[in-house]
Formats: structure tokens, C-alpha cells, sequence
């Protein structure tokens, strides 16, 4: 620090102020971009479960009628777990259609913004601010996202295990009986398998810093945010609470 009366110290400030504005910007930007191409590989996944499962029900519908014109006796083959896996396949690429269309990014300057950059109107300071608040919107569309498209996997699986144990049953020439307590135990042990890898990946870090540590708490950029935080935000959405 100088002690010259006639140096000014307030250029010196301004130029950290300068300094710690462009590494905020540039931080933002980063975390900008990664969510941008995270949701776009959601989505790819997306895309990619929905062809997959039409070609599947395609393949399967051909396969019936096949079946049905050479008059081949398929009812043993036909029971609870075939059934329950045919709808799980349709409700997973439902849903995965749903997350698909569902990505509504947040982001990039308008014409205002641009007007502002021109009259140097606190444009940087704006901006920073701006991007605090497209991170935090794109964070809930991943989060929702996310856990759209880890069901619609979930389901796929459950699917072809239900239709393994279907094909299984009727090939063994179970009694009813038989087959509706090995659905029951299928499903008894599906659930808790699901719920495990559904919440599996939000499991918070042991050794976290206190609240009041010189820290960032950070965004969770690959999954956007807990799962509760995506079922809030589903829920808002399916209500139509966001309007704009």
C-alpha cells in the first residue's frame, strides 16, 4: 500500500473487483456449458431408449401375428408376468418421450441485455447475476430429467425380467397358482431393488465442510439436484406452475 497522498487507491480495488468478477463469469460460463451438454446426452439417452423400445414392440406385434397365422398354442406363454411386462415396456417409452421433450433450457442474452452491454450499464455485474439464475433453472430441468430417465431404465429392466420370468413359467407349465406367487415374490424383490438404484447415486459425500467454512456449496451438475428437489420441480411443471 502506498503512501503517496497522491496515488489513488481506489484503481486497485476496482481492479480486483474487475479480477474477481471475470473468474466469476468464467466459472458460470463452465458451469453453464456442462449443463447444457448434460442435458443434451439426457436426452440422447432419451432418444435412444425410445427407439429401442418401439423396435421392441414392433418386433413383438410381429411376432404375434406370425404366431397367430401359423395357429401355434401360445396361452401357456401368455400370463401375469408377460402381461405386466408388455405395460412396463409401454410406460417406459412413454416416459421416456416425456423426457425427450421435457428439457427447457434457460440461457443466453436477449435484446435488452445486448442494449444494456452498449450503454455499459453494470452489464458484467447483470450477466453475473443472470447466469446464477439460468444455473439454477437448468439444475432443476436436469434434476428432473435425470430421474425421468433413470425410471424409464428402471423399467426396461423390470420389463425384460418380467418377460423372462413369463416365458419361464409358461415353458415349465406352471399352475396359476404358481405363477401368481412367483409374480408376487418377483415384485417383492424388484421394489426395494428399484428404490436402491433409484436413490443410489444422492447419497451425500461423508467429510463435508461446515456451513460456515470459506467454501461454495457447488451444484450437483451431473444429476442437477437431490431427487426431491426433481419431484418438486416435476410436480410444478405437470401443474403448469411455470407459465413464461
Amino acid at each position: 500500500m502506498s503512501l503517496d497522498p497522491d496515488v489513488d487507491p481506489e484503481p486497485a480495488a476496482d481492479a480486483d473487483l474487475d479480477a474477481a468478477t471475470t473468474l466469476a463469469l468464467a466459472e458460470a460460463k463452465a458451469t453453464f456449458e456442462y449443463q447444457v451438454q448434460r442435458l443434451r446426452e439426457i436426452d440422447s439417452k432419451a432418444i435412444e431408449l425410445l427407439k429401442a423400445n418401439l423396435l421392441i414392440i414392433g418386433v413383438f406385434v410381429t411376432a404375434l401375428s406370425i404366431v397367430g397365422q401359423a395357429g401355434l398354442d401360445v396361452a401357456a406363454f401368455v400370463n401375469v408376468h408377460t402381461g405386466v411386462g408388455a405395460l412396463l415396456l409401454l410406460v417406459s417409452t412413454a416416459i421416456a418421450g416425456v423426457t425427450y421433450t421435457a428439457s427447457n433450457l434457460r440461457g443466453g442474452v436477449d435484446r435488452t441485455a445486448l442494449e444494456a452491454a452498449l450503454a455499459d450499464e453494470a452489464f458484467a455485474e447483470t450477466l453475473l447475476r443472470s447466469y446464477g439464475e439460468w444455473i439454477e433453472h437448468n439444475a432443476e430441468v436436469t434434476a428432473v430429467n435425470d430421474a425421468l430417465v433413470t425410471v424409464t431404465v428402471l423399467l426396461v429392466i423390470d420389463a425384460f425380467v418380467y418377460f423372462v420370468a413369463g416365458v419361464a413359467a409358461g415353458a415349465l407349465g406352471l399352475s396359476t397358482a404358481a405363477v401368481a406367487a412367483s409374480f408376487l415374490g418377483l415384485t417383492l424383490a424388484l421394489a426395494p431393488a428399484n428404490r436402491l438404484a433409484y436413490h443410489m447415486d444422492h447419497i451425500d459425500a461423508t467429510g463435508r465442510p461446515p456451513a460456515d467454512a470459506e467454501t461454495f456449496e457447488g451444484i450437483r451438475l451431473s444429476k442437477g439436484g437431490s431427487r426431491s428437489r426433481g419431484h418438486d420441480s416435476l410436480r410444478r411443471m405437470l401443474r403448469g406452475g411455470d407459465e413464461e
